[in-house]
């Protein structure tokens, strides 16, 4: 009698396959960075293939630090800095 019970191990494998399939398919966290610009808005520094989606998250989640509900885009133009040459720049709103 085979008393081997191997689901636990062909489940932890598909966790495992659908984490890297994900994670291949969005941008790194070490490739955006939040910043409060002198105006008051929120700047999210990225690089050039981050996707709006990934970009309006971030903005969304420094915005609610300061106690507001959403984000909108503002501005978005390029800069020098070679590890994040884009810069975008959102409002902070409270709905």
């Amino acid at each position: 009698m085979n008393t081997h019970y191997s689901p636990p191990l062909k489940l932890f494998l598909l966790a495992l396959t659908t984490n890297v399939i994900l994670s291949a398919c969005s941008t790194s966290k070490n490739n955006f960075r939040a910043v409060q610009t002198s105006d008051g808005r929120v700047g999210v520094q990225t690089v050039a293939t981050a996707k709006d989606e990934e970009v309006m998250a971030v903005a969304i989640e420094e915005c609610k630090k300061f106690g507001k509900k959403g984000a909108a885009i503002s501005e978005v133009r390029t800069t020098l800095n070679d590890r994040f040459p884009v810069m975008h720049t959102f409002t902070c709103t409270t709905y």
